[in-house]
């Protein structure tokens, strides 16, 4: 163990993400039974923040905005792998132990959010660890590491598109094969985030979603070779790619067609997809005359809600409908990669 001495505070803060069409499909090893698996994501600035500044001599304090909850131990190996800080707590572990240092955590989405958030934050901690040990990895090392953290600590299988959202930021179309990521990405200040600045609305359900359950009951079927469910994930596939290129093109309209097919599909691998609040909504024919496509993000089950305008001026009129479900809006805005600043106490 060592003491971590004298350091600026700083703080790291990453994007989380909207997955736009082919989420699930970046889980292990999903990807490798369907041919030309693709996910397509945006990242969006709904950020997941640490704060890192000295503590005592002798101790390390890990405390998270979101629970309410703050442990102290004698350095940062000491925390428990138990409870709703573990995550962190085993992520930590994957750094030199140092003391003399206190780390605060916190999401701006709300928990079960669909949007990556937890993962993000994963990787916020990740960023601020190596920088605080000296021990920073490259961008692909850290995205892998983390993945592997967090289906370790979950026991169970993960993605990986959130990981790669928070660490690249922008538009993002990723394609996987053996060994090998291809993760091209769009800047957000481009014609394809212009595009979805104009069109795209974001609201949350008001429900939590769960989506290691909701993932899990989705692929088993695929792992075991369900002609039906290799089907369905096949065409999730292919309206991924559609929708990478719709992006690319900047065409709300094909965009908008593709995310509507990606969830048509979505909705019936298995039970609990969608929500009531959801149906309801897609059934209104005035939410169906104003928008050109929308789905609840990640695993489903509630949480988010994404979608695209047909025209930019109907934004007033979508809101409402929104808000009448029960649901919260959000302003859509996407976002750069992660940032590291100075603070005055860690926690700015």
């Amino acid at each position: 163990m060592n003491s971590i001495g004298t350091f600026r505070p700083f703080r790291v803060v990453v994007p989380n993400r909207v997955d736009i069409a082919g989420g699930t499909l970046d889980i292990y090893p999903l990807y490798l039974l369907i041919r030309d698996a693709m996910t397509v994501n945006a990242a969006v600035a709904v950020r997941s923040e640490v704060a890192v500044g000295p503590f005592r001599r002798g101790a390390a304090r890990l405390s998270s905005g979101d629970f309410g909850i703050a442990v102290t131990a004698a350095d940062t190996h000491g925390f428990s792998l138990g409870g709703k800080m573990g995550l962190l707590s085993r992520a930590l572990r994957h750094f030199p132990a140092v003391s003399g240092v206190e780390i605060r955590v916190r999401n701006e989405a709300p928990i079960g959010s669909g949007i990556g958030a937890s993962s993000a934050l994963l990787v916020a901690l990740m960023l601020a660890a190596g920088r605080l040990t000296r021990t920073s990895c490259r961008r692909d090392e850290t995205a892998m590491a983390a993945m592997e953290i967090e289906a370790a600590h979950l026991k169970s299988l993960t993605g990986r598109q959130d990981h790669l959202a928070a660490l690249r930021g922008g538009l993002q179309g990723i394609r996987f094969s053996p060994g090998r990521v291809d993760a091209r990405r769009l800047p957000p200040g481009g014609p394809a985030g212009t595009m979805l600045r104009d069109h795209a609305f974001l609201a949350h359900t008001g429900i939590a979603h769960h989506s290691s359950d909701v993932n899990w009951r989705m692929i088993r079927g695929a792992i075991d070779g369900d002609g039906m469910v290799l089907r369905k994930f096949r065409g999730i596939a292919a309206a991924a790619r559609d929708a990478w290129e719709a992006v690319c093109a900047a065409d709300p309209r094909g965009t908008g067609a593709a995310i509507a097919a990606e969830w048509a599909i979505r909705r019936t691998l298995v039970p609990g997809v969608s929500t009531a609040g959801v149906e309801e909504l897609f059934s209104d024919r005035r939410f169906r005359r104003l928008v050109n496509g929308a789905k609840l993000c990640g695993a489903g089950g509630g949480g988010m809600l994404f979608g695209l305008l047909k025209d930019p001026e109907d934004r007033e009129a979508v809101e409402p409908l929104l808000s009448g479900t029960g649901m919260s809006v959000l302003p859509f805005r996407l976002s750069g990669g992660p940032r590291f600043e100075d603070t005055r106490d860690g926690g700015g």
